[in-house]
């Protein structure tokens, strides 16, 4: 059977990463006007509501207008501005956030992958080979293949942003995927619902991952153990 992965929330705890990353993308050089604590409490907070990494600009975004009083609730400010296609300026913050995790690594990258630890269920899949196994992420390919070779965690193959952006949503590209490979059965583990829904596929189970950072609905938990 397949496994289908997801990786952040889900193999590496990423987000002190991501909040260091995204801040730095969307505030750049400009003077951070805002306490620290409450505002890193906040996106802590709300971090599973970002899928695609352009998403992390609707989410500071969100954080302003609640630190401004101007809203009341972050996940419904989110929400509203969250866009169905990528935007000019969504595509460009994107670019940039991939830019400024590039240097990051770059400058040291051994600090900057512990700053990806891994998750409980992340340790049983390391310092092996798990066949069967794909990663299918919204994270850039090289961050994620520099973290799958730190912790030397081999699988069968590696999907990112590029594929599901160009197939439309995980869930396409999972069918094709399975349809590429002839397969009877899998399963898929996210800890984002709203990946979870785009599966239409009925040769695939899809568990979520109660460890991560989204919110469940209806789906049962994966459990290995």
């Amino acid at each position: 059977m397949i496994r289908f992965l997801d990786f952040d929330g889900v193999i590496v705890d990423s987000i002190g990463e991501c909040y260091m990353v995204s801040k730095k993308a969307y505030y750049g050089h400009s003077l951070f006007p805002y306490a620290e604590d409450k505002y890193k409490e906040i996106f802590y907070k709300n971090r599973g509501l970002v899928r695609p990494a352009y998403e992390y600009r609707t989410l500071h975004r969100a954080i302003e207008f609640y630190m401004q009083n101007k809203s009341k609730d972050v996940e419904s400010e989110f929400k509203k501005n969250t866009s169905k296609k990528i935007t000019i300026e969504e595509d460009f913050f994107e670019k940039e956030f991939f830019y400024v995790r590039k240097l990051y690594s770059s400058y040291d990258f051994n600090t900057w992958a512990k700053m990806n630890p891994l998750t409980d269920f992340g340790n049983i899949l390391a310092n092996k080979h798990n066949s069967d196994t794909y990663i299918v992420t919204t994270k850039n390919r090289k961050a994620t293949e520099d973290l799958l070779e730190y912790y030397k965690i081999g699988v069968s193959g590696i999907y990112t942003n590029d594929e599901i952006r160009q197939a439309g949503s995980k869930g396409n590209l999972l069918n094709q995927i399975m349809n590429s490979q002839a397969k009877k059965n899998a399963i898929f583990i996210d800890d984002a619902v709203e990946h979870l829904n785009t599966v239409t596929d009925g040769r695939i189970k899809c568990y979520f991952a109660d460890w991560g950072y989204g919110v469940n609905t209806e789906y049962p938990v994966y459990r290995w153990s």
